[in-house]
């Protein structure tokens, strides 16, 4: 970051928290004004200094970055911002729409044509650029244009959340004509915001402002908008609308993290998850695709997982991407299409022997399996936990069929709950009741898994339907491959399916009584991990159930949603339960003040995401 950027964001910085400060001592404690008598008449005039010198401030610190090393081929964008925003915020408050009946104060300085001050356009271009830049940066050339004007205006229209609620509810810079139930604001303002922001995302596209501004760095606009955002957030929070600003930084903030998380996926990622391995005879030859870029191979072979990991810390995500390596690289052993039987379980043999030797200390010389075995190790797991997920995918190389319902629940257990154990004792999670619950979402995986890959199971000569279900249900697999070959779905099959999705749905809600107990360390990762990979189920059945003849694919987009979602739900389901720690006297007490001051904020995420989803749905 280049001085004069460092300078001007810290100056604005420390403006915003002036004026923050002055509002919450003066503003929400007119006691004090008595206290202080001296203060009184300048705080009486501060209310239209301080909103005045915010934006102009913040209008003169953007322009000093853009223009940093001479640079003006941004000049155009600003010109059609201004005017655009300038002409909806005229038609607004002379006819209504689209924004709904207001009126600007004179606290806010000299207006054009006694409407509109002249600051508010300058307002709209300190956001509408860094909102445009940065969704550009990340998605350009991977969504159409229209859908990233929308995602831009998107998030424009989600800081709109927070500064109407402070500048027309809080204090008096704009007054609407009928109080609205959002903070006295009509709903309608939104759709104004969104529909102004579209537009001007796409002057902004149009003057090519993204390749005008290419000099700034994407931290240094992530740095100016957080700052921006500060200033309403920071009154609503001393005025004690806490969950407002709560709730909407969590959807603006998880969103964006998730697209970006996305967006840098879809540069990497060559395979879809649980793509078949690269063939090697030898055991050198499979750790010499993996040596220690742990990170790279998961994000490359796991995009479902990879995805959910975003949300670790990064001090842990290498620990979650060696665990990853190790079961990929146990599972592409057992899997491997190019190896006889003989071969993989050659192979298997020596992989077991390097594993249990390196978690009993003798190192294998792989460093990332080392790690892994001895962190596993100084954490108490048991190293049957360990071998019982290697047997378990060791008996992939001879298959033989599942006979019982017991028996796939055995099986799940071993290749996929064992993982959720490991994951909770490399978390410090090791509490009974949490590591049932951690068995439970590992077999309720299994379970998506099989649902998804009956087809694709059926290709590799693998049934994992157990054959108590086939008899249940009078369906062989005979019937399965004729079904694959054309034959209609028959209504024994589809009501097996519907069956074996409801089973995996209860696993799911049993693994849901734990997630929300887990630390924000470890939790938000494993609440997205759960939705994303239950969302497969919607696929298939958009599919009618046909898995025999369909890949189910989740779309990325859709990958957003589900995390964005089970991060809200995460942190809702994690609050409530951090009342259970207080008296019933006071936590109604809690709950009818958050209610108060929310009144309708619990609307505020939902409608953030209802935007986003639509546009990331049609991405």
């Amino acid at each position: 970051m280049k001085p004069i950027e460092r300078i001007g964001l810290i100056a604005l910085a420390v403006f915003s928290a002036t004026a923050i400060s002055g509002y919450w001592f003066f503003g929400l404690h007119p006691e004090n004004l008595a206290r202080f008598p001296q203060s009184a008449s300048f705080y009486a005039h501060s209310f239209s200094f301080f909103a005045q010198t915010q934006v102009w401030l913040s209008g003169l610190v953007i322009i000093a970055i853009l223009a940093r090393g001479r640079h003006f081929g941004w000049i155009a964008g600003f010109v059609a911002v201004y005017v655009l925003s300038l002409g909806s915020e005229l038609l607004g408050t002379t006819t209504g729409f689209p924004f709904g009946d207001y009126e600007y104060s004179t606290l806010l300085g000299a207006q054009w044509f006694n409407h509109v001050p002249y600051l508010i356009p300058l307002s709209w271009f300190t956001m509408a650029l860094p909102s445009f830049v940065l969704v550009e940066r990340t998605l350009e050339g991977k969504v159409h244009i229209v859908a990233r004007w929308a995602i831009a205006a998107a998030l424009l229209t989600s800081w709109d959340l927070l500064l109407d609620p402070a500048m027309s509810f809080l204090v008096p810079y704009w007054l609407w004509g009928q109080a609205g139930s959002f903070y006295g604001m009509p709903w309608i303002n939104l759709a104004g915001w969104f529909v102004t922001g579209f537009v001007l995302s796409a002057a902004l596209s149009l003057f090519r402002s993204r390749e005008a501004v290419e000099h700034v760095s994407s931290r240094t606009f992530i740095i100016y908008y957080a700052i921006v955002y500060a200033m309403p957030a920071g009154m609503l929070i001393a005025a004690g609308h806490i969950l407002l600003v709560v709730l909407v930084t969590i959807g603006i903030g998880g969103s964006m993290i998730l697209v970006h998380r996305w967006a840098k996926q879809r540069d990497t990622i060559a395979a879809e998850d649980d793509g078949p391995g690269t063939p090697n005879k030898t055991m050198d030859g499979r750790l010499a695709v993996i040596a220690d870029r742990t990170g790279e191979y998961f994000e490359k072979h796991s995009r479902s997982f990879s995805f959910a990991s975003g949300l670790f810390f990064a001090s842990d995500r290498p620990r979650v991407c060696r665990l990853y390596a190790f079961c990929r690289m146990s599972d592409d052993i057992a899997d491997e299409r190019g190896l006889s039987a003989d071969e993989r379980r050659r192979l298997m043999s020596e992989w077991k022997e390097m594993v249990r030797d390196s978690y009993h200390g003798s190192l294998s010389g792989v460093v990332w399996l080392d790690d892994l075995m001895q962190d596993l190790k100084n954490h108490d797991l048991r190293y049957n936990v360990v071998e019982g997920l290697l047997e378990a995918i060791e008996s992939d190389i001879d298959y033989r069929p599942i006979q019982t319902q017991q028996d796939l629940a055995d099986y799940s257990y071993g290749v996929a709950s064992t993982v959720g154990i490991m994951m909770c004792h490399l978390f410090g999670e090791t509490e009974p009741w949490a590591q049932e619950r951690a068995i439970s979402l590992g077999l309720a995986m299994q379970l998506t898994n099989i649902y998804r890959d009956v087809g694709e199971d059926l290709r590799l000569g693998r049934v994992y339907l157990p054959l108590e279900w086939q008899e249940r249900y009078n369906t062989t697999e005979a019937d399965l491959r004729e079904m694959q070959a054309g034959k209609p779905l028959t209504p024994e099959y589809l009501q097996m399916m519907t069956d074996l999705e409801g089973y995996a749905s209860l696993a799911y809600r049993k693994a849901w009584e734990a997630i929300p107990t887990l630390s924000w360390r470890f939790g938000p990762s494993v609440a997205v991990a759960a939705e994303v990979y239950r969302g497969i189920h919607s696929v298939v059945r958009r599919n009618g159930h046909d898995n025999l003849t369909k890949r189910a694919y989740t779309s990325t987009a859709r990958k957003v949603v589900l995390a964005t979602g089970a991060l809200i739900r995460f942190s809702l389901e994690k609050a409530i339960l951090s009342l259970q720690h207080i008296t019933p006297s006071r936590a109604q007490r809690a709950i009818k003040s958050i209610l108060d001051k929310a009144r309708m904020s619990w609307m505020v995420p939902f409608f953030v995401l209802l935007i986003q989803a639509v546009i990331l749905w049609s991405v």
